[in-house]
């Protein structure tokens, strides 16, 4: 990606000068216009009339907020002199910081942002805000706060305003207060500015949210009326008519959004995106394949390709685009990958390429609650059970949902490796959570048969086995191994203990109902008749 950027850059001294300027570049990346505003700035460095610091700032923003971290980081490193120490170069160094999961050393430098500019600089807080609060929210209400103090300093810029509402709206979910603060800024925006396009846009976003897609139209429409050249009201409007099953005017629209960013390949790929964020995983992979006829090794759509392919449970076609998704040279990787390739490879049973992955994904992500149960149920597949119990005991102490599957293959674990006390535990609390589940109660018999725990009283088990019958013969073709053995410990028990022979048979005739051939239930009935 370095070399990328450094071409960029040169390439970019070879371009004349441009009127546009950084506030132009700003509207453009607010309007997720992300190219488009990269453009605009390698004209403004390469014209060098305004100071490359600042310039390389907002190239970072816009190529963060189009998913592009690695350059971004190599932007933002450009930006802070320490001979200078400017704000914006204490705000790049910020959003470094939350880039590296760093919230305290984020807010140091934003806190020396704010010292810089002596708090009376809008601009910085409004950046403040912004990395709080996109490309992902790390901080809603530190974002609010910033931008409502940029909205105090200037309560006319229609990008603070629009953003503003956006940080509403991300504390929307703990206060249903902030939903409705979030529409009035919106609306103040276009009073403010009748072309404010993103306002509308905003807007829409909101009913389409909430399924109200006649309302979310309405904006999309609005906002097009205002600006016919604007292209980002076109991709919404599309999404809004897919959802609405217009799939022609989707259609017609997404290809008007192309059509005006012919240049930009990421808007080739949004219709595909789309898909696939809305779960209609058959039509991505069909435009991952249509866009790989003609861009055989474009990462994009080999990975939405393999991910469709999982989630579609096409494992196979999923595992060979996977492997070609790794070996285009110098792959740009997201956490997600790591993810989708560890899930894949432990589905087709490449259980080496699997732990590789989820160990990688993990570095990423060491609480990921979901992806903590699928590693240890790779582990425990591969047999690595003291591996598996690490990882199940992780996610049971740190996520809220542990499942009856996660405490199932614990127990199972605990079991393989003769954990006897833990393994007893384990399946005593799947029971009292799944009383009407057969496993807690076959597996804690189990766990004392094996563990020899019946060798004072040969049959201690047999209440256990006793509910097994009860509930399996609920589902006798579902159940049938358990219940032949839970039959035959019973007939054991008539037989050896209860002294009653006729009890006894009818449990292994039961046995033989299920298997004719069960070796244990016809010895015992030749040995009692």
């Amino acid at each position: 990606m370095k070399s990328v950027f450094v071409f960029l850059s040169v390439l970019c001294v070879a371009i004349g000068a441009s009127a546009q300027t950084i506030a132009d570049a700003q509207k453009e990346i607010d309007n997720e216009n992300y190219f488009k505003a990269r453009q605009i700035l390698y004209k403004i460095l390469a014209a060098g009339s305004v100071s490359k610091n600042d310039v390389y700032y907002y190239l970072g923003n816009a190529y963060l907020k189009d998913d592009d971290v690695d350059s971004a980081k190599l932007c933002y490193k450009q930006v802070f002199n320490a001979d200078t120490r400017t704000a914006l170069g204490y705000v790049a160094n910020g959003r470094l910081a939350l880039l590296a999961k760093n919230k305290v050393d984020a807010k140091a430098n934003f806190d020396r942002a704010l010292q810089t500019s002596k708090s009376k600089n809008a601009n910085i807080f409004y950046e403040i805000g912004d990395a709080y609060l996109r490309p992902e929210v790390t901080d809603a209400a530190a974002a609010v706060q910033s931008l409502e103090s940029a909205f105090n300093l200037d309560n006319k810029n229609v990008i603070t305003v629009v953003a503003l509402a956006d940080a509403y709206m991300a504390n929307s979910a703990n206060d249903q207060t902030m939903a409705g603060k979030a529409m009035n800024k919106y609306e103040y925006a276009t009073e403010l500015d009748n072309k404010a396009v993103l306002a509308w846009v905003k807007q829409g976003r909101i009913w389409l949210s909430g399924k109200v897609y006649d309302k979310a139209i309405e904006c999309y429409k609005k906002a097009i009326e205002l600006d016919p050249n604007a292209s980002l009201p076109y991709k919404e409007l599309g999404e809004a008519y897919y959802f609405t099953k217009q799939y022609d005017k989707m259609a017609d629209n997404f290809k008007i959004y192309i059509n005006k960013n012919p240049e930009d390949i990421r808007a080739r790929k949004a219709l595909m995106e789309m898909y696939f964020k809305n779960k209609d995983y058959e039509k991505a992979v069909e435009e991952a394949n249509k866009g790989l006829l003609v861009a055989a090794n474009d990462i994009d759509y080999l990975r939405f390709q393999f991910y469709g392919n999982y989630e579609l449970k096409r494992y196979k076609d999923g595992y060979e685009t996977m492997k070609r998704f790794w070996d285009v040279p110098n792959v740009k990787a997201k956490p997600r990958d790591y993810i989708y390739s560890a899930k894949i490879a432990s589905q087709f049973g490449d259980t080496a390429r699997a732990m590789k992955f989820y160990t990688v994904a993990l570095q990423n992500d060491s609480l990921n609650c979901d992806l903590l149960g699928d590693y240890a149920s790779a582990l425990y597949k591969a047999k690595r059970f003291k591996e598996a119990i690490t990882q199940y005991v992780t996610k049971k102490e740190n996520c809220t949902r542990f499942t009856n599957v996660d405490m199932y293959y614990l127990g199972r674990s605990y079991i393989s490796i003769g954990d006897s006390v833990n393994a007893d535990s384990t399946f005593t609390e799947v029971i009292a959570k799944y009383p009407n589940s057969i496993d807690g109660y076959y597996w804690k018999a189990q766990t004392n048969v094996i563990n020899f725990k019946m060798s004072t009283d040969v049959f201690s088990a047999l209440p256990l086995y006793q509910k097994v019958i009860e509930i399996g013969e609920k589902d006798t073709k579902t159940h049938k191994a358990k219940l032949i053995e839970a039959y035959n410990i019973n007939g054991l028990y008539q037989y050896e203990k209860a002294k009653s022979n006729e009890q006894a048979k009818a449990f292994f005739m039961k046995s033989l109902e299920l298997d004719p051939n069960d070796a244990t239930a016809t010895e015992m009935l030749k040995a009692i008749n």
